[in-house]
């Protein structure tokens, strides 16, 4: 059943944003009152009731709930924050983007950014692991480069003082189309501690098959940037918090992530026409992420008048992808990082400063494969004949130093602002062109002159103010200007060159242009918000709401002709507004609504033209009813994506999908169940209508239509003790 968004204008949205705006976004029995302290804002804990921003919390009952209703991390929380695009329902949450804007991800404050963006940070960690999570909307300078749109950090779940804990979950989903249509999972965690130490230590392992559409038919794999059918993932994480003294404790956290497809279904494509999709596809590579990060606070609260915090973090990613046109990459990269914070009050003003750096490399690798045996199974088999490299090595190093302060000017009314200057190095290895390499490991030629690296620099300076008015106790309005920036990649523009049109005599390929890293220098794209926004909580019904307005000062572009990179001067901006209500009808029966409504735009010499479709956001709402009670929890609820068309002509087009999760408690632990896609709602995910505009050059549109799944059944087993 596919449901027409003809008769859900944008209005719409404006007429929720306007009648029925935002709650903070905890759909549990305990109304909120704004006084959930996070760290999202200021690096430090603060009340939401005192941040001239708008911030998002969804604690552990919502996660817990949408998760074993069968939603994931990219679900859960398209769900829960009103301004952030809804899920792709892939492996990517590229073109995901919250204020339509590129988001930071951060797991307990350390930040999934990369100087080679890949856009798999939802496909991070397992939702069973996490407590909370803190979202912020809209740009910020708090914490440097990627949080143009705003910031998520992910708050892992942790041990206490309360003894031994332990924590068992199995579960499946199904949609009873084939033997091949079933997803299982299993989880185990033990935490204690006492005074001294606190730990939590757990293991998670889930295991998908195929994804089938409303029909009933296998949905197209994703070649572009991967599905998470047919994957297997492991979770497995670990952390203490060790009280030293009374005012020192040090906090260290481990994880392994490993999110691997395994798919026996691929695209048949005879020469470089796409046919259909088949069983009987193997490759030597597929779609997959693994992931180890390592980080250890240090927090003492009697250091020369100050708070310290000290930060030190090790992520290392190794990224791979599935075949496309007989080849496929992978891309590892290595990012080391240190923070220090200080905090320390002077009468009625908090001051917040410290230093950041970060190092940050990237190696990657192009595996070819056989394109005799790729071409005889219409591609459907892939064996690797040679490797060559993908991307120059690329090093990224930064240091940043901050300073925030807070000025309680009265007792009501608040003051909040600060700047950030940041210097950025970008180091560029010597390499051959992966295009040539890619005839050399062919057999045409067997040298190459290698396009030179070299060094780039350069500096960006951000700044944020903001204040907040408490009218009561209950109710706050604010107004905040912060600037963001997001990084140019370096590995996308350097290492190109055109060479000569034949190897010599000899078998070399002579470089006749290529990119002068030292003339060709890259620089930061910045984007300056502003926004006002209004919340209140009147007993059973909250509301939180803000608008917003966003234009970012300039674009990076790789010119292929001239063989520079240019800073040019087509601005963009974006604005619109979100926000989200609830209301509980009585003390079981909670009603609820979101939406957002933004405008995306380029400027052209004749104004402004809308944003391509390829990258824009939709508008979107949202509305649930949920029943909550001693023994059950349950919650059916809505989502709309709405159409879009740029002035190219290339279209989004919206759909509504119904969901039903919930749970129930048994003498002994309880039950988990969902229905996802309630009504079988047949359309293509937004990522899919994207992926033909952004690909579409390459093969048939049919070969990017990645379906929805279909309804689907989710049961799980909880038991905690």
């Amino acid at each position: 059943m596919k449901l027409n968004k003809g008769s859900f204008p944008l209005s719409t949205i404006a007429l929720a944003i306007a009648s029925t705006t935002a709650a903070v976004a905890v759909q549990a029995q305990d109304t909120t009152t704004f006084d959930e302290m996070v760290v999202v804002s200021s690096r430090l804990p603060k009340a939401i009731s005192d941040i001239p921003g708008t911030v998002w919390y969804i604690e552990s009952e919502q996660v817990e709930q949408e998760y074993r209703g069968g939603k994931t991390l990219g679900e859960i929380l398209a769900t829960a924050i009103p301004s952030l695009d809804v899920s792709s329902g892939a492996r990517t949450n590229y073109g995901q983007n919250l204020r339509g804007r590129k988001m930071l991800v951060m797991i307990d404050g350390v930040s999934l950014q990369s100087s080679r963006p890949i856009s798999r940070h939802l496909d991070s960690i397992d939702p069973f692991n996490i407590e909370r999570i803190e979202v912020l909307s809209g740009a910020t300078s708090i914490y440097g480069a990627g949080a143009s749109g705003g910031v998520i950090n992910i708050v892992t779940k942790k041990g206490s003082e309360d003894g031994l804990e332990l924590e068992t979950l199995v579960g499946g989903a199904t949609g009873f189309n084939s033997s091949k249509d079933l997803d299982y999972r299993f989880a185990q965690s033990i935490a204690g501690g006492n005074e001294k130490v606190q730990a939590r230590t757990s293991i998670v392992y889930s295991k998908t098959q195929g994804f089938y559409d409303a029909d009933g038919d296998i949905i197209t794999p994703d070649i572009s940037q991967g599905s998470l059918q047919f994957n297997e993932t492991f979770d497995v994480m670990a952390s203490a918090n060790i009280n030293l003294t009374d005012t020192q404790s040090l906090s260290l956290f481990g994880q392994y992530y490993d999110s691997e497809q395994d798919s026996p279904y691929g695209l048949y494509i005879e020469g470089r026409n796409f046919v259909d999709v088949r069983d009987g596809f193997k490759s030597d590579r597929q779609h997959g992420t693994e992931r180890i990060m390592l980080s250890a606070v240090y927090n003492n609260e009697a250091f020369l008048g100050h708070q310290l915090i000290a930060e030190a973090s090790y992520r290392k990613e190794d990224q791979t992808y599935t075949p496309y046109y007989q080849g496929a990459s992978q891309q590892i990269t290595d990012v080391l990082t240190l923070k220090t914070a200080l905090s320390k009050q002077l009468g009625a003003v908090n001051l917040i400063y410290g230093v950041d750096a970060y190092r940050d490399k990237l190696d990657s690798n192009q595996a070819l494969f056989d394109p005799t045996i790729a071409g005889n199974s219409g591609n459907l088999i892939n064996e690797t004949y040679a490797t060559t490299g993908r991307y120059p090595g690329v090093e990224v190093g930064s240091v940043a130093g901050f300073i925030q302060a807070d000025w309680a000017i009265t007792d009501d009314w608040q003051l909040q602002g600060g700047f950030r200057y940041q210097y950025m190095n970008n180091k560029i290895d010597d390499f051959v062109a992966y295009s040539v390499q890619k005839k050399i490991a062919a057999g045409n030629g067997t040298s190459a002159d290698a396009v030179p690296g070299g060094e780039t620099s350069y500096n960006i300076g951000l700044a944020n103010l903001g204040t907040i008015y408490s009218l009561s106790d209950a109710t706050q309005i604010w107004a905040n200007f912060s600037q963001g920036f997001d990084l140019a990649d370096p590995a996308k523009y350097y290492g190109q060159g055109s060479y000569s049109s034949a190897p010599d005599a000899n078998g070399h390929w002579s470089l006749q242009n290529s990119i002068n890293v030292d003339s060709s220098k890259m620089e930061g794209v910045k984007t300056n918000s502003v926004e006002l926004g209004f919340r209140t909580n009147q007993n059973n019904f909250n509301v939180q709401t803000a608008a917003y307005y966003s234009q970012s000062d300039r674009s990076i572009k790789y010119n292929r002709t001239t063989l520079l990179i240019e800073k040019l001067d087509d601005k963009q901006r974006v604005y619109g507004a979100e926000g989200m209500a609830s209301y509980w009808v009585t003390s079981n029966l909670q009603l609820g609504a979101s939406g957002h409504y933004v405008i995306s735009e380029v400027e052209a010499e004749s104004g402004w033209d809308k944003m391509s479709a390829g990258n824009a956001s939709t508008s979107k709402a949202s509305a649930w009813l949920g029943w909550y009670d001693d023994n059950l929890a349950a919650k059916l609820q809505s989502q709309t994506m709405f159409d879009y068309e740029d002035d190219a002509d290339n279209k989004l087009e919206g759909y509504t999908t119904f969901d039903l999760v919930g749970s129930y408690q048994l003498p002994v632990g309880s039950l988990g169940f969902g229905i996802q896609n309630l009504l079988n709602a047949d359309y293509t995910t937004i990522w899919g209508q994207r992926a033909q505009i952004l690909y579409a050059r390459h093969y048939a549109a049919e070969a990017y239509d990645y379906r929805s799944r279909g309804r689907t059944f989710t049961l799980n087993y909880q038991v905690k003790f």
